[in-house]
């Protein structure tokens, strides 16, 4: 589940020739400040800390991971909440499109 209270880090996919250089690797880190749903899509609007570069321009894959989520067991580690691509060419603002099903959690606070 996604959780729009909490930050979110966002990794991409290397352009390597094997399993051992090509690794997800971080980009950027923010806040989700916007999400749009239409069409059994939704579109994240995510405003980073730092302007986003992909290195790897064959590839549009992006991993969206939150503290506490997905599939770990400790409240301290990051952990998968969806599979997206980065629409447009990224700056401190983008937007992230899932094009699969997903919850959002729209609480303000997680207190």
């Amino acid at each position: 589940m996604i959780r729009r209270a909490k930050p979110i880090r966002l990794y991409e996919w290397g352009e390597g020739t094997n399993t051992l250089n090509q690794i997800w690797t971080q980009i950027g880190e923010g806040k989700i400040v916007q999400v749009k749903s239409a069409a059994g899509q939704t579109t994240l609007t995510i405003e980073c800390r730092q302007p986003v570069h992909k290195k790897n321009t064959s590839d549009k894959s992006i991993k969206l991971m939150q503290e506490g989520e997905g599939m770990t067991a400790r409240s301290d580690r990051w952990g998968e909440v969806a599979m997206g691509q980065l629409r447009g060419p990224g700056g401190s603002s983008v937007e992230v499109e899932i094009l699969t099903a997903i919850k959002i959690d729209n609480r303000k606070s997680l207190n």
